[in-house]
């Protein structure tokens, strides 16, 4: 009988294969890593967007609170509260409460659960006196 000195062809192929196989799974690691990345990003950003209207809201307090407490896109004050990205929807109660919860939303296709591709924020103001108003008689 002779001895084999080396791999046989079959040999070869199967190890070709099993290296295939493990390539594909790493690239499918991979592309799923950056898919939740990129997610992340976005939930990052909805985050960012949504701080910052609750900080746009604190100038506002006296107006909200005594003089007009719509919170809808027809109240000009309510409009620059909204991203100026596109990709981003903020979405606010009808009106004005000091205990309130703001919701961004974005799009990413590849989540199924549209719930998943939102945030929400809970936040809490306090009363503030009526200072926005002239005073009576229009003194200083």
């Amino acid at each position: 009988m002779q001895l084999s000195k080396g791999f046989s062809l079959i040999e070869v192929v199967v190890s070709m294969l099993v290296a295939g196989l493990m390539l594909l799974g790493l690239a499918a690691t991979q592309l799923k890593s950056l898919q939740f990345a990129s997610n992340s990003f976005q939930y990052t950003m909805a985050l960012i967007h949504g701080q910052n209207a609750i900080e746009r809201i604190w100038p506002l307090l006296c107006e909200l609170q005594h003089n007009n407490n719509d919170m809808t896109l027809a109240n000009p004050l309510i409009q620059q509260l909204h991203p100026a990205d596109s990709r981003f929807t903020l979405v606010l109660p009808a009106t004005y409460s000091n205990n309130m919860q703001l919701t961004v939303n974005w799009e990413d296709k590849r989540v199924k659960n549209p719930a998943e591709n939102q945030i929400s924020l809970t936040t809490s103001y306090p009363n503030v006196e009526d200072t926005c108003s002239p005073p009576p008689g229009g003194g200083v």
